[in-house]
């Protein structure tokens, strides 16, 4: 499944590009978090709460910041586990320029998932669950960028 969009938020290129990589900030912004546990500036693991029609539980997302070209690219990439399940996941941020103290990011997602949460496949139930989650985990982010100077 992938999902793509972009966003942009009152704060330079710079200032938003280090919340994007920091995984103590960016970790609050997570929907459903139960626990995170940074390891160190690259890697955290994330504890979360998944619920898919009669399906809930915890899921344990291992996290890892990469491909990083300050201040203008990076990615999260994680593998999840829980719930008889397995997801695998890539997401990509390009930060652009917008003028005047502006920054567009464009971000791009693509996820992949096994098990029983596969029964619910693209197009289905899991599809608008995870376009849910995203759209929060995204307007999060907006927000706490734009909190930066505030």
């Amino acid at each position: 499944m992938q999902l793509s969009g972009s966003f942009t938020v009152k704060a330079d290129r710079v200032e938003a590009y280090q919340f994007l990589v920091d995984p103590e900030r960016i970790t609050r912004y997570l929907p459903d978090v139960e626990e995170v546990e940074i390891e160190d500036e690259n890697n955290f693991t994330v504890t979360a709460k998944v619920g898919i029609s009669h399906i809930r539980g915890s899921m344990v997302m291992k996290l890892a910041l990469t491909d990083k070209n300050e201040p203008v690219s990076a990615k999260v990439t994680g593998q999840g586990t829980g719930m008889a399940s397995v997801v695998d996941m890539i997401t990509s941020f390009e930060l652009e320029e917008a003028g005047e103290g502006m920054t567009t990011i464009n971000w791009s997602g693509d996820v992949s998932v096994g098990g029983k949460l596969a029964a619910f496949g693209a197009g289905g139930l899991m599809e608008r669950v995870a376009k849910k989650n995203l759209e929060k985990f995204v307007s999060g982010i907006q927000k706490g960028i734009e909190d930066i100077g505030n």
